[in-house]
């Protein structure tokens, strides 16, 4: 649920800095400014707060996913996590370069977790809220973001 906030929170600030900015009219600068606060705000939150869950409160989210307990695989998501995070957040200063980069690094880990939590709703019937809600914002990311940037280089 966190990670669906997050995400609605950075369209709706993108949103309305759009209608603040008289300069943002065009489709591709539109785009260009949903996308800014898509990687600024909605990757950097969910990605910290991704971060701080896996590492510092494996158990407790292993438990929510209907993991098992003690992975040090956990961990390292977590790590993969906090590096996203820290891009998103370099996404203020870089360029827009630094946006695709950030954009093809973050999009295989999404859909290869959503493909992976999937299998698990398939073969193990787990159905807990943190494996199978969590396919929602794990496609919605990459396709938010990837469908941004096509639409600011039109």
């Amino acid at each position: 649920m966190i990670f669906l906030i997050s995400w609605i929170i950075g369209i709706a600030v993108g949103i309305i800095t759009t209608i603040l900015n008289r300069d943002i009219r065009t489709l591709n600068a539109i785009a260009g400014n949903l996308l800014f606060y898509q990687l600024t705000i909605t990757l950097t939150l969910t990605s910290f707060i991704g971060f701080w869950g896996h590492v510092f409160k494996s158990d407790m989210i292993a438990d929510f996913i209907g993991w098992q307990k003690g992975s040090f695989f956990q961990k390292e998501l977590g790590y993969a996590e906090l590096g996203q995070g820290i891009a998103g957040l370099l996404c203020i200063w870089m360029g827009r370069e630094f946006y695709l980069a950030t954009i093809v690094i973050l999009s295989p880990l999404y859909v290869g977790a959503t493909i992976v939590h999937i299998q698990e709703m398939i073969k193990s019937k787990n159905f807990k809220p943190g494996n199978a809600f969590i396919v929602i914002p794990d496609l919605l990311m990459p396709f938010t973001l990837i469908l941004l940037y096509y639409l600011s280089n039109i």
